[in-house]
């Protein structure tokens, strides 16, 4: 009987301290879980239906990768001083906009390659800002053989190129994504051969030119706008490679053609040799030319001597005389680059900065129609531009038409004696 009563208490503290045992045991998780109930809401509860707020939220917001824009530009060889020109405007533009918040909240990261001059060149940094760079829009040109090389190649990627170019290319069905900022060939010649027939009055016009794409698609243009003016021909035709150094020959057998107006497809380095190379012959004959001709460079590199009877097509907006004034948006534009180049009076040229400058944000507003970056879909928010208030002038584009000027945003300039940064209008304009 006595066995039995130890067994019975021995079974009952057996029970007593198994029961214990679990009491502290859900008693130190309870105590080390925390919050049980606010860490799993039971289903339909307030707290389930809340999305959860945890440091993934409080940490700072991925930035977005930058909006690539590339660049191709000539600012090495004979006519190497314009890109870094063109590179202003267009850097000007760049840095107010990205600190406005930058395109579709993107920063734009401007990547500038440079062709030399080189058609070669060109095509090679097409590929690589478009294969290994990602871009899918390209500002540039220079040249008409640089043109001729990318295009091609540009068009099969879809990327959108807009800059200068030749009138050979003006072809929206063949190159959907190719736009011109610039006078095309066509609109420069057209303007020089009016000057050198309506005003001057010439009947002998001769043309000295570079032997390049552009040199010959030029040439093509000025026969035919003298032959649209009473059947006239050139007076004498006289071509250089680009880069020459001595171009007296030319200049001679247009003398000796009776030439009474110069009309000088010239670039560069180029027009000054061509310029310098007139005063030493001692040749008084009115040289008309293209904008370039009114650059910083060229100026002070030929001198205002040999300056006098140079004239250059021009911007309207960019011009004075006694009957017009600068227009406020290219006035506004040349204090902006005066205060960046800490020059007052400004010193520098505006003929090619201002439409660098329009180029990126005519490409921002194109972006933001399209609310994207691919080609075919930039290329037609740019065709919906319309009459674009410019820095350089006004744009228009459509479907049909890629290039965004017509010839009366131009005018003829004197190239001597610019006044803060603006050109006097030629006589007769």
């Amino acid at each position: 009987m006595l066995s039995s009563n130890r067994k019975l208490w021995k079974a009952i503290a057996t029970c007593l301290s198994a029961i214990l045992l679990v009491a502290v045991t859900a008693c130190g998780a309870a105590q080390n879980s925390g919050s049980p109930a606010a860490s799993n809401p039971a289903p339909g509860s307030p707290a389930a239906s809340k999305p959860a707020e945890s440091a993934k939220a409080s940490a700072p917001a991925k930035p977005q990768e930058p909006l690539k824009i590339g660049a191709i530009l000539t600012s090495s060889g004979p006519i190497g001083s314009i890109g870094p020109k063109q590179l202003l405007g267009a850097e000007l533009a760049v840095d107010e906009i990205n600190a406005a918040g930058g395109i579709l909240g993107r920063k734009i990261e401007l990547i500038v390659r440079d062709d030399g001059g080189d058609p070669t060149k060109a095509l090679t940094a097409a590929h690589e800002l478009v294969e290994k760079q990602g871009v899918t829009i390209i500002i540039g040109v220079t040249l008409g053989s640089a043109s001729q090389a990318v295009q091609p190649y540009l068009t099969e990627q879809k990327v959108v190129l807009i800059g200068m170019g030749s009138s050979g290319f003006n072809d929206p069905q063949k190159y959907p994504y190719s736009f011109f900022a610039a006078a095309l060939p066509s609109l420069q010649t057209e303007i020089l051969v009016q000057y050198a027939v309506e005003v001057t009055k010439a009947q002998k016009i001769g043309v000295i030119a570079e032997s390049t794409a552009f040199g010959n698609m030029s040439i093509d243009d000025i026969k035919k706008h003298l032959n649209a003016r009473g059947g006239l021909q050139p007076a004498g035709i006289e071509l250089y490679a680009s880069g020459t150094q001595d171009v007296t020959a030319q200049l001679t057998n247009l003398r000796k053609a009776g030439t009474q107006v110069v009309i000088g497809v010239t670039q560069g380095a180029d027009s000054v040799r061509v310029l310098k190379t007139l005063q030493g012959m001692g040749w008084e004959v009115p040289f008309l030319g293209n904008e370039g001709l009114a650059d910083a460079t060229i100026i002070d590199g030929v001198g205002p001597d040999g300056l006098k009877l140079a004239y250059a097509y021009g911007f309207a907006r960019q011009s004075y005389s006694d009957k017009t004034t600068v227009h406020p948006r290219t006035k506004e534009f040349a204090d902006k680059l005066a205060k960046r180049l800490n020059q007052n009076p400004l010193r520098e040229s505006l003929q090619h900065p201002p439409r660098h400058y329009d180029i990126v944000y005519m490409l921002k507003m194109a972006i933001e129609k399209a609310q994207s970056t691919e080609g075919p879909k930039v290329a037609a928010g740019l065709e919906e531009i319309k009459n674009f208030d410019g820095a350089r002038a006004s744009f228009t584009f459509s479907k049909d038409n890629h290039v965004g000027m017509s010839l009366d945003q131009l005018t003829m300039v004197k190239v001597a004696q610019p006044k803060d940064g603006f050109f006097e209008r030629a006589p007769g304009y």
